[in-house]
């Protein structure tokens, strides 16, 4: 289990497809630096103790196909909708 928060490093992974951190006890803010991702289909941070405003940058990630920030600490803010055109609806 991963704990404290998540490395900005993360986001130079140039060829990151997908990122699954979820079921952690991650602390902290989402790194705004994940909105450079280009090539991120998948978002993973769910079930972690995640606090702060979704970042706006996170629009950027045109390729995004799933984005999973549930069950987490304090997380606010909306989710921007300029790169979310293809986001498969979630189902419950």
């Amino acid at each position: 289990m991963l704990s404290g928060s998540i490395p900005r490093s993360l986001s130079r992974l140039t060829n990151l497809t997908t990122l699954d951190l979820s079921g952690n006890l991650l602390t902290g803010l989402i790194p705004p630096e994940f909105g450079d991702s280009l090539k991120l289909q998948g978002l993973y941070l769910g079930k972690n103790q995640l606090s702060g405003t979704i970042p706006e940058r996170l629009g950027r990630l045109s390729s995004l196909v799933k984005l999973n920030f549930t069950s987490n600490k304090n997380l606010s803010g909306p989710v921007i909708v300029l790169g979310f055109s293809v986001l498969v609806p979630l189902t419950p």
